[in-house]
């Protein structure tokens, strides 16, 4: 199937309205510090040559129509090799569970980040977490003071300071095989810029918002945490203004990314392409100014609905703006309807296939 010549002829307007400077890779000879600067310069490297590594979330642990077992994955078996990015979610993490929110044990989840790391590839973290003081969960939005809470008052931040503990101490665990850090990619409070989140947009002010992101930073700061790159994501923005609008300022951020997700279908494309050209064209003009790093941070069209959607929808904006990496969302072993990349006999596996050959894509073996 075939996206329309409606949808073709907004992509190449839009594509022409983004221009966009690649950033430089770090100077040669000069010898990376930190682990996280060492990811970073890996990075800056790619987007400079052209390359978009791609990655999906929880890969390994669970697909289309299995969970939990080893060795397996459903992008692996459609192209043959594993994404270049896998994406985890820490939600549960800062209660102690011994699972995420998505019932991926944690012990299982720290193999799998150190088995994609000795593969050379990447690891990336979103952070679905329960409100420190009320437990509610990520999309409790009652409490239009729920940010208020944590950075005012005396109990709200110790609250907070345990929950980030939490993590920190995840990231400082992980460890490769010769006792050095894994480097990461960190993308707290994420989509902030939508109203499903207690940290979004109905539930903080933008100082508070800011004052969030700072106290996260400043706490993993302390711990001597070095090994985080740090990754700011809003969902879609009509303007520069609302994207940067609660922005925590450049010394705590690292990645500039966005999430947009395609709906509609066939008929949504036209949208699709016009948020996520707009939003990710905003990401990488602030990106390259900063001396930052751009990425696409979150996407997908649910159960692939648009069979050729990887060659005819989401390469053509992977071509037309210098980000890093791209990340489409998970494969539900639960539900039948919730996917992002194919499995082995989906229709768009042909699109898939001719997406991982093209020399912009990037993937691990």
């Amino acid at each position: 199937m075939k996206i329309t010549a409606t949808a073709i002829a907004m992509a190449a307007a839009s594509m022409l309205a983004v221009s966009c400077a690649k950033q430089a890779p770090a100077e040669q000879g000069q010898a990376a510090s930190t682990p996280a600067e060492n990811l970073r310069a890996r990075l800056e490297t790619a987007a400079a040559e052209g390359h978009v590594l791609f990655g999906h979330h929880d890969d390994p642990v669970y697909g289309h129509s299995w969970n939990g077992d080893e060795g397996r994955s459903d992008v692996l078996e459609v192209c043959g090799a594993y994404p270049a990015v896998m994406n985890w979610d820490l939600g549960g993490l800062e209660n102690g569970d011994a699972a995420n929110l998505d019932s991926v044990p944690f012990d299982r989840m720290k193999r799998e980040i150190l088995a994609q790391d000795a593969r050379g590839g990447v690891n990336s973290f979103s952070w679905h977490l329960r409100h420190p003081l009320t437990n509610v969960d990520s999309w409790g939005t009652a409490d239009t003071a729920s940010v208020s809470a944590l950075v005012h008052t005396p109990e709200g931040r110790a609250a907070l300071e345990k929950s980030l503990d939490a993590v920190a101490d995840f990231f400082l665990s992980l460890k490769n095989s010769d006792g050095e850090p894994v480097a990461v990619i960190f993308r707290p409070w994420h989509e902030h810029t939508g109203g499903w989140f207690w940290w979004g947009i109905a539930n903080s002010s933008v100082d508070d918002y800011k004052e969030l992101w700072k106290i996260t930073r400043g706490r993993f700061d302390a711990k001597g945490v070095d090994n985080v790159l740090w990754a700011y994501s809003p969902d879609r923005c009509d303007s520069p203004e609302k994207y940067m609008e609660r922005y925590p300022g450049d010394e705590y951020v690292d990645i500039l990314g966005a999430d947009i997700y395609h709906f509609g279908g066939v008929e949504g494309t036209p949208a699709y392409f016009r948020d996520a050209l707009n939003t990710l064209g905003f990401a990488t003009r602030e990106a390259a100014r900063r001396g930052k790093i751009a990425a696409f941070t979150e996407t997908g069209c649910e159960s692939v609905s648009v069979p050729d959607w990887y060659t005819e929808c989401l390469l053509p904006i992977l071509s037309a703006v210098p980000v890093s990496y791209v990340t489409v969302w998970r494969n539900a072993h639960d539900k039948p309807q919730h996917f992002y990349a194919p499995y082995a006999g989906h229709p768009s596996c042909q699109s898939f296939v001719k997406f991982y050959n093209n020399p912009v894509t990037v993937f691990v073996k």
